[in-house]
């Protein structure tokens, strides 16, 4: 089978990179002559491979090596690709062929590489930022609190298994988060749907849109007041700020321009810090169902974050798209 575009290659900070071997090769600063760095990155750093095929999708990890980072973004990748079929190989033993194993359910790849990173869970420990944040309060809540595909329970928490939940609870507050495939979204969110094919249109190729490169007034006459623009560039999440702040929100207003470390302290905070980060570290937009309840209030929303940046590499904004609505799939609050 022939692949119909490029692909991607995902590196050990969730990263997309081209699967070009040259490329690859100078960012690992290796020298290639007949040496498959590409092969030599599944098998030896952890990286994955997803590159698409006709009707189909291939995904090339190693088990007993694939980093946490890249596995993570790998799920993205594919359900925001929702392949008919789902083509899983793994390198064989030295002078043997590739394993694949060619699947027509999605959930079933999808658990199949979650059982890779299960067995990895305790060797790699959790993801963390590509440098080490400063020690404020916000960024230790960062590090304490449980991440998507971490451990829960003894095993790792994956959000297209209907037990994929995230529930966390402190005092009277709650917060329940679900992220769903972006091909599942809503047709309550049918906005959320009209901006993210703005962002894919905007793409170019395998890099990020940038900021520029979208239609600024579409956007906005779009989301109607419903977005966020938050600048990413720092290394610590709590360090993110908010550059635009959308005014139609039960949140309030009047938060342009603070950080994330200024907001109120809570739930809602520290799984902004979660979630914005993980955009950030990988790269791939994120649908999400949200409960939360916090002194009292309750907060219900769908949430689009859609990652950009300026060098179509490093996500330096996020666009946070919020829509405000009843959630019967996560049921009471």
């Amino acid at each position: 089978m022939e692949p119909e575009t490029a692909g991607v290659i995902i590196d050990d900070t969730g990263q997309p990179l081209p699967p070009h071997p040259l490329y690859l090769a100078q960012r690992l600063g290796v020298s290639t002559g007949d040496f498959d760095v590409i092969a030599y990155a599944v098998k030896n750093l952890g990286f994955v491979l997803v590159t698409p095929l006709r009707g189909g999708l291939l995904v090339k990890f190693e088990p007993a090596t694939v980093h946490r980072l890249a596995a993570i973004a790998a799920f993205y990748e594919i359900a925001g690709r929702a392949p008919k079929r789902l083509i899983l190989a793994c390198p064989g033993k030295l002078g043997g062929p590739d394993r694949y194993e060619i699947l027509h359910d999605l959930s079933e790849g999808l658990r199949r590489l979650e059982a890779a990173l299960e067995a990895r869970r305790d060797e790699d420990g959790p993801p963390r930022p590509r440098q080490q944040p400063r020690q404020s309060p916000p960024a230790r809540s960062l590090r304490q609190s449980p991440r998507r595909g971490t451990a829960r329970g003894g095993r790792i928490v994956s959000f297209w298994r209907p037990d994929g939940l995230a529930i966390r609870q402190q005092a009277e507050d709650l917060s329940k988060r679900l992220c769903l495939p972006l091909t599942a979204i809503a047709p309550q969110d049918e906005w959320l749907g009209q901006l993210l094919s703005i962002w894919r249109n905007a793409r170019p190729h395998w890099r990020l849109p940038a900021s520029e490169s979208l239609d600024t007034l579409e956007v906005l006459n779009i989301a109607r007041g419903r977005a966020h623009i938050v600048d990413t560039r720092a290394a610590d999440p709590a360090d993110y700020r908010f550059r635009l702040w959308g005014t139609v929100n039960s949140y309030g207003s009047g938060h342009t321009n603070h950080t994330l470390a200024q907001m109120p302290a809570g739930l809602m905070r520290e799984d902004a810090l979660e979630d914005y980060w993980e955009v950030v570290t990988t790269g791939v937009p994120t649908y999400q169902l949200i409960h939360h309840v916090e002194n009292g209030r309750l907060f219900s929303y769908a949430r689009l974050l859609l990652p950009l940046a300026a060098d179509g590499r490093h996500v330096d904004q996020l666009l946070v798209l919020i829509n405000e609505r009843a959630l019967p799939e996560l049921g009471p609050p």
